[in-house]
């Protein structure tokens, strides 16, 4: 039962110089390695380290990390917004893991292992995972292309492949693709338990590879006890709703109006209704005519891997559409099915070198229908989608053609200048980004003072940077195939040289985004913290990650705080208090959700932080103490001054300002009323 599946052979001509595959099932695994997987590892190590610079506790990262820290000190974030009404960890193993780790290492330590540990794990397993469909360069071809070319895949790109701080994302992705390399092998225990150790982790992101590997095998269910599973895990989800367990309780609920609001407009991600068309249709069009147009030119196991990645992510698409935004269903909002995405993007960019190293030789016809396809890929986030149907409706007639069309060299010649002229809505999306205030949706920022670096960084970010990391692993391919010690040594030193480049941009990129110097902090944790009680909480203007991270006390409010208001009504609400109160400080979490013309016109209209506001926000009972970077007299109990950043930073007790500024309060009150 664990013998791959006999198969047929590919449409496709396979790689110039690569024999097939022995009876073209899976290509079996290197027995050992050589010198030359060696320095092509160090290359690949390098393009890691330059398209994924540890970001450190950033983004999502950080309510992983505090949910590890609510393990170990819950007294101390029992009352900060994120656990007020409970979180979403109760169904994964990573905060528990999460936690025993900061409790022997220390926090810094504890995220920087477990996310080169997650790392690894994940080029293991994409590596293992490209290994069967084809040997020799192609691999690491693909790998440069699943770490350069743009990988969101959500709605609001947010979320993208391999991202460079700790969640357990990472983690459930690498498992996936360890099941999903060891299903096409054939070895259906090992992948079962990759499965199962996946869901572990990340049960959102391994739903979708459950899914595949039931597409996959759709063929065998009906002489398999697979067959009688599926109802009867169905059958055993309706009685677990009936019974009250959860989450499956959650199946026959729906989202009130008021809290399906506030989940619509706090966290987009979340909710049908907010999505808008025109910022993600292009991007999933362009990844589902990849994963579709690999799909008509392969057969055998090949052709069965991208359909089956194309019916999960549809499915996840329509169960989405119908939980969020035709039935407002719970269990269905919180499952959160288009997470099912993140394998199509990777499906994606493993089909799109096999489909330029297979039909590029083929003729004049192919190398445009592919250049064009390639600067859909390049205009993504614009027209990139209608610019890949077109390609992709011309490569599938042409592949399956017994005779393909020969251009002639004028009409060649002028589809190659109309492809050109296509690629400069490349060059224009990048000119875009050229603006210090423009919101770039990725976790490499270039520097904010240098307009000519933000264009030439939008550019890299947009693709440009996939072709540079091609040609280096090319090169060090080439060269080491040379056979010669000259070969070898010139292979050596440009593996060391890009690695030691990719570190050194590493380190400059981490210091650009250090806000406050270590001094600082030190001088923060000596004066604040011990004026401050464990269980107090705290609003660090601005910053959130300050009041877990720095001070060890629980947040008032902010955005990273509610974006789990979509497994908790009390969250959404009281969230929503919160940040209303909040815009009488002048914070922006306070504009968090609104729409972008509303939301530029009360940005400007925000007023400093004064001791009116700071006494506004102070009248609520639930915050104790608020850390802002303007000295106030009023309420004052600490200071601390950063030398490096020329920033101040002062601690002011609410207790305080209830008694001595009523009337002010009462003016806010009167002011926003």
């Amino acid at each position: 039962m664990n013998q791959p599946l006999r198969q047929v052979p590919a449409l496709a001509p396979e790689l110039p110089g690569q024999p097939a595959p022995r009876g073209n099932a899976p290509v079996p695994l290197l027995r050992r390695w050589d010198w030359r997987t060696l320095l092509m590892s160090l290359g690949v190590l390098a393009v890691w380290l330059f398209a994924r610079p540890w970001n450190g506790l950033w983004h999502d990262g950080r309510l992983y990390a505090v949910q590890a820290l609510h393990r170990l000190h819950p007294a101390q974030f029992d009352r900060d917004l994120f656990f007020l009404f409970g979180s979403q960890d109760t169904f994964t193993l990573f905060s528990p893991l999460y936690a025993s780790c900061i409790e022997a290492l220390g926090l810094e330590a504890a995220a920087r292992l477990l996310h080169v540990l997650g790392s690894l794990l994940w080029l293991s397993s994409a590596g293992f995972l490209l290994v069967a469909f084809r040997r020799g360069v192609w691999p690491w071809l693909c790998l440069a292309c699943l770490l350069l070319l743009p990988s969101d895949y959500d709605p609001v790109r947010a979320l993208g492949l391999a991202e460079p701080f700790l969640t357990p994302r990472i983690f459930g992705e690498a498992f996936g693709m360890l099941a999903i390399g060891c299903l096409l092998r054939g070895w259906r225990r090992l992948a079962a338990a990759a499965l199962v150790l996946g869901f572990l982790i990340h049960p959102l992101m391994l739903a979708v590879v459950a899914l595949f590997a039931l597409c996959f095998h759709a063929g065998e269910l009906s002489r398999s006890p697979l067959l009688l599973a599926i109802p009867a895990a169905a059958a055993a989800a309706v009685a677990a709703a009936l019974l009250g367990v959860a989450p499956f309780d959650r199946l026959f609920q729906g989202m009130d109006p008021e809290w399906y609001a506030q989940v619509v407009q706090l966290t987009p991600i979340v909710g049908w209704d907010s999505w808008h068309f025109d910022e993600m249709a292009s991007r999933t069009t362009v990844s589902f005519c990849l994963v579709l147009l690999a799909g008509c030119l392969s057969s055998g196991w090949r052709a069965r891997f991208y359909w089956s990645v194309a019916v999960a992510g549809a499915a996840g698409l329509l169960a989405s559409w119908l939980g969020s935004g035709l039935f407002h269903n719970l269990l269905l909002l919180q499952l959160q099915p288009w997470r099912a995405l993140w394998l199509v993007q990777l499906a994606a960019w493993i089909a799109l070198p096999w489909l330029a190293a297979a039909f590029w030789w083929r003729g004049r016809v192919f190398r445009v229908l592919l250049l064009a396809l390639g600067v859909a890929v390049l205009t993504r986030d614009t027209y990139g989608g209608l610019l890949a149907m077109v390609a992709a409706l011309g490569l599938g007639w042409q592949g399956r053609c017994a005779t393909p069309l020969e251009l002639p060299v004028r009409q060649y010649g002028l589809l190659l200048l109309a492809v050109a002229l296509l690629a400069l809505g490349w060059l224009a999306q990048a000119d875009r980004l050229a603006v210090p205030s423009a919101r770039v949706m990725h976790w490499n920022y270039a520097d904010p003072d240098s307009t000519a670096s933000l264009r030439n960084w939008g550019l890299l970010r947009l693709g440009g940077a996939a072709l540079l990391g091609s040609v280096l692993l090319s090169s060090i391919w080439c060269l080491a195939r040379l056979r010669h010690c000259a070969g070898w040594l010139a292979a050596a030193v440009l593996a060391c040289a890009a690695l030691a480049a990719a570190q050194g941009w590493s380190g400059s990129y981490q210091a650009q985004q250090a806000t406050m110097s270590p001094a600082a902090m030190h001088d923060v944790q000596a004066g604040f913290a011990p004026l401050i009680p464990p269980q107090a909480t705290v609003y660090w203007h601005g910053d959130v990650a300050r009041s877990w991270f720095l001070l060890r006390r629980a947040g008032y409010a902010s955005r990273p705080q509610v974006f789990g208001m979509v497994f908790n009504r009390g969250t959404a609400i009281e969230g929503r208090r919160r940040l209303d109160r909040l815009q009488q400080l002048g914070s922006p979490d306070a504009l968090y959700g609104l729409p972008k013309a509303e939301l530029m016109e009360l940005t400007q209209r925000l007023p400093e932080p004064g001791a009116a506001g700071l006494a506004y926000v102070c009248a609520d009972p639930a915050l104790d103490f608020v850390v802002l970077q303007q000295h106030l007299a009023a309420g004052l109990v600490a200071q601390a001054w950063d030398p490096v950043f020329k920033t101040g930073y002062y601690l002011y007790d609410c207790s305080r300002l209830r008694g001595s500024t009523l009337k002010e309060v009462r003016n806010a009150e009167k002011t926003t009323g």
